[in-house]
């Protein structure tokens, strides 16, 4: 009985350490220089090198983590990754179109992972879009600000309409936009199809408008060098375009991407 027991034992730390079972057909167990050679690549978790899943079927472990260094999200409304800056990972997003859902999921993962700094680099290349998303990109940000982190946000080509606010809301001291880049801000604008108004509901729909109107004006005034009353005659009925130069001339940028 101890025999069969000590060579129940020695099969299966045999098992334990060759490269693949030994099994009919199986094509790297025929081959002793094979088996040999592989054993100088085993895995020393699994014991396991390639060759073997040229016969058996690969089994389940922990997924891998992603090199930090690489493109880790791509979901609509921006791609990100991460920019090593003097031996640090900072990470970076690239904001094309107003989806504050892919914000919000780009702030949770990075929070996950310690080794990338709490400066984040949000870079503004953007035509505008949902003025009410882009409020909640404006929270989002914010919220993260009261957890230590720097939002830094940057405009190479151009930050228009709700990229314009977004913008505008990065860390102070930490807006860059280049000389050369085009930022723009507007009225408010509504579209609707098919619509029937009565002039009790143009007028409540106007206080509305008005409210949301002086709400942003409100805001680009505490991020800026200018009084809500000039923001509001900078783009009553017109479009108000500035370049990197002019945005830091009114204090709507802090300076010169670094």
């Amino acid at each position: 009985m101890k025999r069969l027991i000590i060579l129940a034992i020695v099969l299966m730390v045999s098992m334990m350490v060759s490269p693949c079972f030994a099994e009919e057909g199986c094509r790297n167990c025929d081959d002793t220089e094979e088996v040999v050679e592989a054993e100088k690549s085993l895995c020393p978790i699994t014991k396991m090198d390639s060759l073997c899943l040229t016969c058996h079927i690969a089994p389940s472990f922990k997924l891998k983590e992603v090199d930090p260094t690489e493109q880790y999200n791509d979901i609509p409304g921006g791609t990100s990754g991460v920019r090593i800056l003097n031996g640090k990972l900072y990470p970076y997003y690239k904001l094309d179109y107003i989806v504050s859902e892919s914000l919000k999921s780009f702030f949770e993962y990075i929070s996950w992972h310690p080794e990338f700094e709490k400066h984040v680099i949000i870079e503004v290349f953007s035509p505008g879009g949902s003025l009410l998303d882009a409020w909640r990109i404006v929270g989002i940000m914010n919220y993260w600000k009261t957890k230590g982190y720097v939002v830094e946000t940057r405009c190479y080509g151009f930050a228009a309409s709700a990229g314009f606010v977004i913008f505008a809301n990065g860390s102070k001291g930490f807006r860059y936009a280049s000389p050369t880049a085009e930022l723009m801000w507007h009225e408010l604008w509504v579209g609707e199809w098919f619509k029937i108004s009565t002039p009790s509901s143009s007028y409540d729909e106007a206080m509305v408008l008005r409210h949301i109107q002086d709400t942003i004006s409100e805001f680009l005034s505490a991020n800026s060098n200018l009084s809500k009353e000039e923001w509001d005659e900078k783009v009553h009925k017109k479009e108000y375009w500035i370049n990197g130069n002019q945005a830091l001339e009114i204090g709507i940028s802090d300076g010169f991407p670094k």
